[in-house]
């Protein structure tokens, strides 16, 4: 129910968010339910000819097991310290912002666990997370080719400005 059918603000527009990346790179957001995103970690992507596209797998699970997280702290948020009280929802503006910057996150945590220096044999394969995250990124044409360590990467989609007030 909470991550699929709830009737509070947010479930709905954080998977519209994730789809829309998605689709910066990809076509065709699978159709969601409790399987896919408890098993997001697990899901294989192939090509037409049958070839394992792993980077596409892990976009999908990124975005899946992050987006489901914020609904779920967003529940617990609203739910619990809020007593739902509806005039304590979040806004939309305040859920797509915390969205994004979630997946902002994931972006620069998957950035730094490629230092072999700090991480040994357990750090991700550069290639691998540079193929993940191409395709979706802000102002991408003038990133250098290995923007790993570069500073203010950031997925491709905007804050939204918070309005004070009307008119």
């Amino acid at each position: 129910h909470i991550a699929l059918d709830c009737y509070a603000p947010g479930q709905k527009q954080i998977w519209s968010l994730a789809r829309q990346l998605w689709e910066k790179k990809y076509n065709g957001w699978p159709r969601l339910n409790w399987g896919l995103i408890l098993g997001c970690n697990l899901i294989k992507f192939k090509s037409p000819r049958g070839k394992l596209i792993p980077e596409k797998g892990r976009l999908f699970a990124i975005l899946t097991s992050v987006s489901f997280h914020l609904i779920w702290r967003l529940y617990c948020l609203r739910r619990y310290t809020n007593n739902d009280e509806i005039e304590k929802w979040p806004t939309e503006t305040q859920i797509h912002n915390q969205w994004i910057s979630v997946v902002n996150q994931a972006l620069r945590c998957d950035c730094i666990l490629t230092d072999s220096c700090r991480f040994g044999v357990s750090a991700r394969q550069k290639e691998l997370v540079l193929r993940t995250w191409s395709g979706i990124l802000m102002n991408e044409d003038s990133l250098p080719d290995n923007w790993l360590y570069t500073s203010g990467v950031l997925v491709g989609m905007q804050p939204v400005k918070q309005t004070e007030g009307i008119g």
